[in-house]
């Protein structure tokens, strides 16, 4: 099988995944190449791919105007990829290689753009703070203000630094990556962030303990994955996450949606239903066994008790 890689972003790292693959031939592309020559053709968001074979695509951004959103680089980009018409998108996280830090996690603060920043900044120096360029090496904490999606990448670039994100819960590309106060911090607004900087630059500890965390989320990314994910035709049998009746789908594939789930959050009722923001799941009919299963994959210990 021969492939084409698109010229551009990450070209060198899906080119150098797909070459590890027994019995894939694989080529980085100008967009003048002879697309005939090749089986498929991989690209990242918008980049410009030659014509004449099948592409498929990487989406990280959820901006990108391309029809084909086969591979997302999160969760929260699923929807729209199904309003592209992709049948059965995969989420895959971006992955980004960084070096170790060498040093402790500084208490400099940088902002990824976004509309708030001018006011932002101001609120920070007034509250004697030091807002710097994100590139400083004095920087260890950075705030992605935007309150609707940000960029996904410049976040996890930072993570992966071991910076700690401070990011808003109205931002889906951020609660798709962060666990609030294990890898970063998740605010609902401007008192819960300024508290929450305070925290982290008094707190060494603190700030150590997340900013190395934070490293390690990343760090459980590779691109073999998302090459492995590009290259899958017609998948079959992906579990319906709202069926409770396949239970050892439901929590294999509860295990990978994490936090970012709704129904991780439901509340499990007199071992009889699961209710969520006003939906309902009727689980009286299924054997204790599978309640309590299904107690443990929302957070309850115990099925048969009050107490969660």
């Amino acid at each position: 099988m021969r492939i084409g890689v698109a010229s551009g972003r990450y070209a060198t790292q899906i080119h150098r995944a797909l070459s590890q693959r027994i019995g894939i031939e694989a080529d980085i592309v100008p967009p003048d190449a002879d697309a005939k020559t090749y089986d498929l053709i991989l690209a990242v968001d918008d980049e410009i791919v030659p014509t004449g074979t099948e592409t498929r695509r990487y989406i990280t951004h959820h901006a990108t105007q391309a029809s084909e959103w086969n591979v997302v680089a999160g969760r929260y980009l699923l929807a729209t990829a199904t309003e592209k018409g992709t049948k059965n998108a995969v989420a895959v996280p971006l992955p980004l290689t960084t070096l170790p830090s060498v040093r402790p996690s500084e208490t400099g603060v940088a902002l990824l753009q976004s509309e708030q920043t001018e006011d932002l900044t101001a609120t920070l120096t007034t509250a004697g703070h030091q807002v710097l360029d994100i590139d400083d090496p004095q920087v260890g904490i950075v705030i992605d203000s935007a309150t609707l999606t940000s960029e996904i990448e410049p976040l996890r670039k930072a993570m992966s630094e071991e910076k700690i994100v401070i990011a808003m819960l109205s931002n889906p590309a951020a609660t798709d990556t962060i666990h609030h106060k294990s890898d970063g911090y998740l605010v609902s607004g401007y008192d819960e962030l300024l508290a929450a900087v305070q925290e982290l630059t008094t707190n060494d500890f603190e700030r150590q303990r997340i900013g190395f965390e934070a490293r390690r989320t990343i760090a459980t990314t590779n691109w073999s994955r998302v090459t492995r994910a590009l290259l899958l035709n017609d998948r079959k049998g992906i579990p319906d996450l709202e069926q409770f009746s396949y239970l050892p789908a439901r929590k294999r594939w509860k295990d990978r949606l994490g936090h970012a789930h709704k129904w991780h959050s439901a509340h499990y009722i007199n071992g009889s239903y699961l209710e969520f923001d006003g939906q309902t799941v009727d689980v009286s009919n299924l054997s204790q066994l599978r309640k309590m299963s299904i107690a443990v994959a929302v957070g309850r210990r115990d099925p048969c008790t009050n107490d969660s």
